[in-house]
């Protein structure tokens, strides 16, 4: 009986079938396809709203950058940079202590 493989097995196994600059050209692809949905949002009645594709093109990107950083035996690096960026930007936040609109 096989057993079922693991979403992060899953993308390994992707990032190992393809090359690094088959890789990077996809991502550039996927990176453009997420701005162009982005660039399609509107403003509505003081909320933004986005294409419903939005999400999957998301996804898309997540999935090739977590690809990229396998590929190039960065994941730990990646994971350190967000840790970093995300308790600065926390620290900003306290500092600052008003919300951004």
């Amino acid at each position: 009986m096989s057993e079922e493989k693991t979403l992060k097995e899953k993308i390994t196994a992707i990032s190992e079938h393809y090359s690094k600059v088959c890789q990077i050209k996809k991502t550039q692809e996927e990176l453009c396809e997420l701005f162009t949905e982005i660039s399609a949002g509107m403003k509505i009645n003081d909320s933004i709203v986005l294409p419903d594709n939005t999400w999957s093109e998301v996804a898309d990107v997540i999935i090739m950058c977590a690809q990229i950083a396998m590929q190039h035996g960065k994941t730990d690096k990646v994971r350190q940079e967000i840790e970093y960026k995300v308790d600065r930007q926390i620290r900003r936040m306290r500092n600052d202590g008003r919300k951004e609109s």
